[in-house]
């Protein structure tokens, strides 16, 4: 990885305080720690010109040891406030600057009871760093979509009408977990025929058969390296009604509008509403209630944003999604996701997997 001791200048030369405290309590900011560390268990980062100080347990002590370098370890089990509170008051610390957005007031709360520090809250800093992609990062998001491209080619011939949402979800899972990758990027999406108008739809709940003209929807990825690739690809079980062709034709000519116009100094507004009008445009603008992208990285969904609030010049070297869709309550929808790095020129598309024409499975 990037050497930890740069991005905690950086961190240091963005924020106003003398110290910076991350905390990743059950999940709560394991990407922060991660990018400033390399290190991927629970604790606190504590981080100042003089010092950085990872406080966590004897659960992690030894794996902090192997994946940080440079890097003091406190042990103690109660790292999460006052052992920490201690660790600034012993090195007289006052302005310490937290993620208001990856915390709990409650952990404020306990905080400001224990020590005389102050502290700052800035909304997600560390977040402001990871806009842009290190070379080394975009290769990884490179190979977390290869893999994804290759584990939903390797489904494609498996799927079949009566197999279930959460059957087809678990053989992708599974075709993803047999190669090199840490594991899926999040939970694996398959609905089919009118929940696939659901975003973000959970096929283990209710899972659903596949049946013959059903729209089929997979959104998913891979995670190598802790960095994540995220894909959609609508597919058709059997023969693709008319009705289907048509919105997923507005769909692709709305992704690659959107692919075309992406490059650094547009803003993520500009870019949305290449797709967003493209789609009003053909009379389903009401359909199209998200945004168009993302950016990925450590995390499934960070900044930089393309919607229509982000008013902010896009960078060279961020990487983000483009996913505009359609979704018809009662029908189905279609959702066609790629991933792509920005450059001044243009943009790299790195999921691969094919998305012209509808592909029409199981028969």
């Amino acid at each position: 990885m990037a050497d930890p001791r740069d991005r905690q200048r950086a961190l240091l030369d963005l924020i106003d305080g003398d110290a910076y405290l991350a905390l990743n309590h059950e999940g709560s900011d394991p990407a922060s720690i991660r990018y400033l560390t390399g290190f991927t268990g629970e604790g606190a980062l504590l981080l100042s010109r003089r010092e950085a100080v990872l406080l966590t347990d004897s659960r992690y002590t030894e794996q902090a040891k192997g994946e940080t370098d440079e890097l003091s370890i406190v042990d103690d089990r109660a790292w999460r406030t006052r052992t920490t509170a201690a660790a600034i008051a012993e090195r007289g610390l006052d302005r310490i600057v937290f993620p208001s957005s990856r915390v709990s007031y409650q952990w404020v709360e306990e905080m400001r009871a224990l020590g005389a520090f102050t502290l700052i809250p800035e909304r997600d800093p560390v977040s402001t760093l990871r806009r842009t992609k290190s070379p080394e990062e975009i290769d990884r998001l490179r190979q977390a979509a290869a893999i994804a491209d290759e584990a939903f080619t390797a489904l494609i011939p498996e799927l079949r009408p009566g197999m279930t949402e959460a059957e087809a979800a678990l053989r992708l899972e599974i075709l993803i977990r047999e190669t090199d990758a840490e594991g899926i990027a999040f939970g694996i999406n398959a609905s089919a025929g009118p929940n696939t108008a659901l975003n973000h739809y959970n096929p283990a709940l209710a899972p659903q058969p596949l049946a013959e003209g059903d729209l089929l929807l997979f959104d998913f990825g891979a995670c190598c390296g802790g960095y994540r690739s995220d894909m959609t690809r609508t597919v058709c079980v059997g023969k693709a009604p008319d009705r289907s062709r048509e919105i997923y034709g507005i769909v692709l000519r709305a992704n690659l509008a959107a692919v075309d116009a992406v490059r650094s100094g547009k803003t993520g507004a500009e870019i949305d509403a290449v797709a967003r009008d493209l789609i009003a445009a053909a009379g389903y603008g009401d359909y199209f209630g998200h945004g168009l992208g993302h950016g990925i990285g450590l995390e499934v969904h960070e900044a930089p944003g393309l919607s229509p609030k982000n008013t902010e010049p896009l960078e060279t070297g961020a990487v983000v999604t483009i996913e505009p869709g359609i979704y018809l309550p009662g029908f189905g929808g279609v959702r066609i996701e790629d991933d792509v790095v920005i450059g001044e020129d243009g943009c790299e598309v790195i999921t691969g997997f094919p998305k012209d024409p509808l592909i029409e499975v199981g028969r």
